[in-house]
C-alpha cells in the first residue's frame, strides 16, 4: 500500500512567506489550504487532506465544486463547498462559514478519504447537474463522466432513487448535453481509421 503523501499545512513552524518561499524554490506545492513535496502524488485522498482543517469533523462533506477537484475532475474552486445531513445539527455560523447545505445523504452517497468526508463521484455529478448553474456545467459533468466511465442507466438510476428530488428536469437537460459531449470528444478522441 502506497503512503499518502505528507500534507504540509500552515502552522507556528513556518510562515506563509517561508511555505510560499517553499513553492517558488521548486520544493513544495500548493494543494488546497495545505501544501506537498514536489515529488508526492497528488491524489484524491491527498486533495481531501489539505481540506481536513477547515472542516469540523466527519459530519460535514465536501461537495459540489470542491468534491469534483477533489476527485480530479474539476479546478480548484474558489470557495470550499460542502454539506451537511438533515438530521446532523452544526451551529448556524459553522454551517454559513462552510456553505453547507443540508442534504438528504445516505452513507453509500459519502466516502471517507482519511479523516474527511466527500460525496461520491455519482453523488457530486447529480448534486452539480441540479444545481449548479455556472455557465461551464455541462463541460464539467462531461469530464466527471469520462473520467468516472458513468453510463446513462447508472445515472438515470440515481435520478429515480429519490422520487422527491428539486430540479430533476434542468439535471436530465445538463447530464443529456453532458453525455453527448463526453461521447462527441471519446470520438475525437480516436485515431482514424485508414484503408
Amino acid at each position: 500500500m502506497t503512503p499518502a503523501p505528507l500534507i504540509v499545512l500552515p502552522s507556528a513552524r513556518l510562515s506563509a512567506s517561508e511555505l510560499r518561499a517553499a513553492v517558488l524554490d521548486g520544493e513544495l506545492v500548493a494543494i488546497g489550504e495545505g501544501f506537498a513535496p514536489i515529488d508526492a502524488p497528488i491524489t484524491a485522498a491527498a486533495r481531501a487532506a489539505s481540506l481536513a482543517p477547515s472542516l469540523l469533523d466527519d459530519r460535514v462533506v465536501i461537495a459540489d465544486r470542491t468534491a469534483a477537484w477533489v476527485w480530479g475532475w474539476g479546478p480548484a474552486p474558489a470557495a470550499l463547498m460542502t454539506c451537511v445531513a438533515i438530521t446532523a445539527r452544526i451551529p448556524s455560523p459553522d454551517r454559513r462559514r462552510l456553505r453547507a447545505r443540508e442534504v438528504v445523504i445516505d452513507d453509500d452517497e459519502r466516502r471517507m478519504l482519511g479523516a474527511v468526508a466527500v460525496t461520491t463521484p455519482l453523488r457530486t455529478l447529480l448534486d452539480l447537474a441540479r444545481h449548479d448553474e455556472g455557465a461551464d456545467v455541462v463541460s464539467l459533468l462531461a469530464r466527471g463522466i469520462r473520467c468516472h466511465a458513468f453510463t446513462r442507466e447508472a445515472v438515470d438510476s440515481a435520478l429515480a432513487r429519490r422520487r422527491s428530488l428539486s430540479f430533476v428536469r434542468p439535471a436530465r437537460e445538463r447530464l443529456a448535453a453532458a453525455f453527448e459531449q463526453a461521447g462527441a470528444e471519446e470520438t475525437a478522441d480516436q485515431p482514424l481509421l485508414t484503408r
